[in-house]
């Protein structure tokens, strides 16, 4: 059975699809690790002042690049689904230095990054970027 739901009637006879369980689930990955960024930065710059904030938020970039593109995930093309993946890459690459220096995101920027672009490579995720009707 497909992750689609079936198509609801809207009131213009158009048909929507519900977003599939692996779209929504990197969307909300996305989303989660855009926020640890914020969070982390945040209470960096609160407690230590602002260097220790712009120390804490550079390896964030890409997670919050990230987020981003997490905003655009209703949107039509496989650019969004390539682009989503191409950072997600991006992050996983920038924050392995922060894992020898035992900064945050450390390894969850790696697993983040891994979960999006298993989930964004899944064939309902690819047909919800680019439908074939």
């Amino acid at each position: 059975m497909s992750d689609w739901f079936p198509p609801e009637q809207a009131e213009t006879d158009e048909y929507c699809y519900l977003m599939p369980r692996s779209v929504r689930a990197a969307q909300v990955i996305v989303f989660g690790f855009a926020g640890v960024g914020i969070v982390c930065t945040a209470s960096s710059g609160w407690l230590l002042g602002t260097h220790a904030a712009l120390m804490t938020a550079v390896p964030f970039v890409p997670g919050l690049l990230l987020g981003l593109v997490g905003l655009i995930f209703n949107s039509e093309g496989q650019a969004v689904r390539i682009s989503a993946i191409l950072v997600a890459a991006l992050n996983m690459l920038w924050t392995v230095p922060s894992i020898s220096d035992g900064r945050p995101p450390g390894p969850l920027g790696i697993i983040a990054s891994l979960a999006v672009i298993m989930l964004l490579f899944r064939r309902d995720a690819r047909d919800w970027f680019e439908p074939s009707w």
